[in-house]
């Protein structure tokens, strides 16, 4: 019989992981002018600062679950090479681009692209089905384009106004609302798109999609919970209008112009997660009553294999 030989098997996942560390590198230096506009377009404008975050979650998500992720590496290049070169296209339609922002989001979307590419070529769909989360969740460096994220913040002032002023009539102040405008008593204020909590929301949007991630095990939960990060943006940034207007309304109109409402963001922040947190912790325990734990190992890919690839032949010794 064919006996495995142990010495070769790390000799092997080493030069598998050697091959997907240099097909990354090569993928971000071919990308690198492209990649420094995406850089700067982080750190210039606060709708994207969430990007630099996203790197370093998906990395620790594959390194504290490294061990189920690569337990079946093999090589898939029928699935691997056909992602390189969707992403390669996509690299090439974003050299005929003029603009920079649809430049820095094609070149962003064909790195990622690359990136899973390259894991499916060298760790197959097995590792790919358990590394699907953080690999996923790379697409979140892909900066929306420009006409959808206008879209977006006109909903979140729009709705951010709509439950301020019944925040406002339910605590008892007199307001007049037109619009995006409010008049409350000896002050007039307006939701812009500034204060839509673009950023907050997308900080809740992470923070969501994490706890979801390590806490929930079934797919309704975590989906549910990622559904709710809207309403839950929309609430926490009306009561930073309400609360800051009242200040101005009944001690100070400088709260309008002071440090709390230019950098008041993040203690109002903890508004959405005081509401996530729960919401997350109910979910488990209705989980916990439905047998969501047996159920989630189901859904895990921990029973299959998914997107199969054809079986590395085994090094070894033949034995009598």
């Amino acid at each position: 019989m064919i006996l495995m030989n142990p010495s070769t098997a790390p000799a092997r996942f080493a030069r598998r992981q050697q091959l997907f560390a240099a097909l990354c590198v090569l993928a971000s230096l071919m990308l690198w002018s492209p990649l420094k506009a995406l850089l700067g377009l982080t750190l210039q404008d606060e709708r994207y600062t969430h990007i630099l975050v996203v790197p370093i979650v998906s990395a620790a998500f594959l390194y504290f679950e490294r061990e189920r992720i690569f337990r079946d590496a093999r090589y898939c290049p029928v699935i691997g090479v056909p992602l390189i070169l969707l992403g390669l296209l996509l690299f090439c339609v974003g050299i005929l681009r003029r603009s920079v922002a649809l430049d820095a989001t094609l070149a962003a979307g064909a790195l990622v692209l690359l990136w899973i590419g390259s894991f499916v070529l060298c760790y197959g769909g097995a590792s790919f089905r358990h590394a699907s989360f953080p690999l996923l969740f790379l697409l979140l460096i892909v900066p929306i384009p420009s006409v959808v994220l206008d879209k977006v913040i006109v909903a979140l002032q729009a709705g951010s106004a709509e439950v301020a002023y019944r925040l406002f009539r339910l605590g008892g102040v007199p307001v007049f609302r037109h619009g995006m405008q409010m008049s409350l008593p000896g002050v007039d204020i307006a939701v812009a798109p500034q204060c839509s909590g673009i950023r907050s929301t997308m900080a809740l949007f992470i923070a969501g999609a994490v706890l979801s991630r390590v806490l929930l095990r079934t797919s309704w939960a975590r989906i549910l919970t990622i559904l709710c990060v809207g309403p839950i943006g929309i609430f926490r940034n009306a009561v930073r209008i309400v609360g800051i207007s009242s200040l101005a309304v009944y001690v100070d109109r400088g709260f309008l112009s002071g440090n709390l409402h230019r950098y008041g963001g993040l203690p109002f922040s903890l508004v959405g997660f005081v509401i996530l947190i729960p919401l997350v912790w109910l979910l488990r325990r209705w989980e916990q009553h439905l047998g969501g734990d047996r159920v989630g190992l189901v859904e895990s890919g921990l029973g299959g294999d998914g997107v199969s690839c054809p079986a590395e032949p085994k090094v070894g010794r033949a034995s009598r």
